[in-house]
């Protein structure tokens, strides 16, 4: 069936248009993010997908972060996520789950198992102990693979997270597990190793702080050198400082232990999302990659025509002078003439190269993807960890020879946990 020109184009339309949050919607967001800012952080998220996976995940976080304790909409989201769980193979990654949302958008494996660590959190924050433990052993089944023993997405940072959750629901044995698992993923870390054996009362705090701005995609085509493929292949940046951080409370000190990093979540999430939707969005792709080199094949050959043009006027006259200056037994005028044809010729072949290289870079910039990769923003990009020997009064954390203006959680739970964030990009 033939598609008519003005089908055509609103069907090139439809491609680039669409009602997802891009990167510049969370420009006012993430600016205030960068300077622990959690009240700001949420009040300019998007609208676009407020109430989709990605906007109610987001506002959890960071209100969980913030202090705050309404949970409803992240259960709600929780529920949604057992009943719509997929779970599927592919040459490459074996095996893998993921969830689908209403809104089209693929929730990956990290993704989904801490939105269940994170509800569990808030349960203990509300004393709801048993609903916490039910939360834990869901994410930690998820981490285990026990669906299948290929393929399985495990991590360390996940592990430590869940091991906190166990801490404060006082699962004492449950939370080594997990930092056992996490000393398994990471056997050059002492710490791991040493929380693994430790011994945990409810007269100790374990502190957990989350650090760096979060990460960003960026375009990388040297991934792939496929024309098709390769324009549209992603790779995630980090930008955080990787700080020593200490604890001041009065006269006591806690250094904390940096344990990076999460860029294995997102590693992950761009392997996985092209394991599920390769075929469409490769199709898309094609599509806009198709409509870019048209708009700018036409744009490029006006410019060079008019170059060609401009430069073969210039030719032109050169040699109408060289012509007069032939009639006039002019030497000079004769030289001048030869000077200009030349000139003519550069200045055309200098125009056609900047024509060329004009149209390459917007045709870069147009199908470059990163602005519109669909991922959950805000997640620390590596943690630091601690263990005071007795409850924390008014705790500050102190990056020699400065204290920080940021703050620390309440201590929550059975055996006391306490959260923090510094985004570990600036000086305060």
């Amino acid at each position: 069936m033939r598609l008519s020109f003005s089908s055509f184009v609103l069907l090139l339309l439809c491609i680039q248009c669409t009602s997802i949050a891009k990167r510049q919607e969370y420009e006012d967001s993430l600016r205030a993010y960068k300077k622990a800012d959690l009240e700001k952080t949420i009040t300019y998220l998007p609208t676009e997908e407020r109430k989709g996976f990605i906007g109610i995940l987001e506002r959890a976080h960071l209100g969980f972060l913030k202090g705050e304790t309404n949970y409803k909409a992240l259960e709600k989201l929780a529920e949604d996520s057992k009943e719509r769980l997929r779970f599927s193979a592919s040459r490459s990654l074996k095996s893998f789950f993921y969830m689908e949302t209403e809104e089209g958008y693929y929730a990956s494996e990290a993704e989904i198992i801490y939105l269940h660590i994170l509800l569990g959190l808030y349960y203990v924050k509300a004393g709801e102990y048993e609903k916490g433990k039910i939360q834990a052993r869901y994410a930690g089944n998820l981490l285990s693979g026990e669906w299948s023993a290929e393929g399985q997405f495990d991590d360390p940072t996940l592990r430590l997270l869940l091991a906190s959750l166990w801490l404060s629901t006082g699962s004492i044995e449950e939370a080594r597990v997990d930092f056992r698992k996490a000393n398994q993923l990471k056997p050059q870390s002492g710490i791991l190793r040493t929380m693994a054996n430790e011994r945990f009362s409810e007269k100790e705090e374990f502190i957990l702080v989350f650090g760096g701005p979060g990460a960003e995609p960026e375009m990388d085509p040297s991934v792939n050198l496929n024309f098709i493929r390769g324009l549209r292949n992603l790779k995630f940046r980090q930008t955080g400082k990787q700080s020593p951080l200490t604890i001041v409370d009065g006269g006591n000190k806690t250094q904390l232990v940096l344990e990076k990093d999460t860029l294995g979540w997102y590693e992950r999430h761009l392997t996985r999302d092209n394991e599920i939707s390769e075929l469409i969005q490769d199709s898309k792709y094609f599509q806009l990659v198709s409509a870019t080199a048209l708009k700018e094949g036409t744009k490029g050959t006006v410019k060079i025509t008019g170059a060609v043009l401009a430069s073969a006027t210039i030719v032109a006259f050169g040699a109408g002078l060289v012509y007069l200056g032939a009639e006039a037994n002019s030497g000079d005028l004769s030289a001048l003439g030869v000077i200009i044809i030349v000139s003519g010729f550069k200045l055309g072949a200098e125009w056609v190269a900047t024509s060329y290289d004009d149209a390459r870079r917007n045709m870069k910039k147009d199908l470059d993807i990163s602005d519109e990769y669909r991922y959950v923003r805000f997640f620390p990009e590596y943690v630091w960890m601690g263990k005071s020997k007795s409850a924390l009064v008014s705790p500050k954390l102190q990056m020699h020879p400065e204290t920080l203006p940021y703050t620390l959680s309440p201590a929550m739970g059975k055996i006391k946990v306490r959260f923090g964030f510094f985004p570990d990009n600036q000086r305060p």
